[in-house]
């Protein structure tokens, strides 16, 4: 999986600087990049942006704008999404189709039964790179990402399933975080695994890994808050790259 990955941001005065380049620069290449990075920051305070972007002179700017708001994934998003759905470009119709869809299934995956409670149990660090910031994400993201799949309820920090449910106890690793330079690049890599345990005997039934791989040039990353980005980018990415089997290897683990 190899990405190229942009500095996206991520606070709210970052949001504001996104949008004033979405809808002011010159070029429509900027306001392209601003839309994907926008996109990118899964701050529902960018969706507004990002719809008044569909009504962009630029053909390229309306099919980021719908682009991103997919990856936002802030299903409010559908209805101006509709509005725009006769748009003249072929291109911009098909993206906004693309996103309506994948913004509906969301919904849908959120409202389907709960066919497994998961557990999420320990992270521990085995690359060479020691940061309790990175372990942190990992810990908060994975969390998130399991809550977020089909079918599954996620046991809370403290309190006793009240649902009869076949349980699985999920640990997790950072497996691989290293950087190198290409060039006038800086290539970055991460990989994360998951074990799945049966519960209460905590058996292992099954491991899921993700990893991604990105490159960004080396000036972009002169600060260490730029740097921290760029590696939240990528452990993002990893993770995302590990949902894709998570959900079948969840139900797997509660077979006999």
């Amino acid at each position: 999986m190899i990405l190229s990955l942009s500095l996206a941001a991520f606070a709210d005065s970052d949001i504001d600087r996104l949008a004033e380049r979405l809808h002011n620069g010159g070029d429509f290449r900027v306001r392209v990049q601003a839309a994907l990075e926008l996109g990118k920051t899964k701050n529902t305070a960018a969706r507004p942006h990002l719809e008044e972007a569909l009504d962009d002179g630029n053909a390229a700017v309306r099919a980021a704008a719908a682009a991103a708001l997919k990856v936002l994934g802030d299903a409010d998003a559908i209805p101006a999404l509709k509005k725009h759905r006769k748009d003249k470009s072929a291109a911009v119709r098909n993206a906004i189709k693309t996103a309506i869809d994948a913004l509906r299934d969301a919904q849908k995956a959120r409202r389907e039964k709960p066919r497994v409670l998961v557990s999420i149990g320990k992270m521990t660090n085995g690359s060479s790179v020691r940061s309790r910031s990175v372990m942190k994400q990992l810990a908060s993201t994975s969390r998130e990402k399991f809550a977020a799949l089909p079918g599954v309820l996620l046991e809370k920090d403290g309190e006793k399933a009240t649902k009869k449910l076949p349980q699985v106890l999920v640990s997790g690793r950072l497996a691989t975080l290293k950087k190198h330079k290409e060039g006038s690049q800086v290539v970055m890599t991460v990989k994360v695994e998951y074990i799945v345990h049966t519960m209460p005997g905590r058996s292992i039934r099954g491991k899921i890994s993700g990893s991604a791989t990105a490159r960004v040039a080396a000036d972009e990353l002169k600060s260490k808050r730029a740097m921290a980005r760029f590696r939240r980018e990528v452990l993002l990415a990893a993770i995302d790259s590990a949902m894709k089997r998570a959900p079948e290897a969840l139900l797997a683990a509660t077979n006999d």
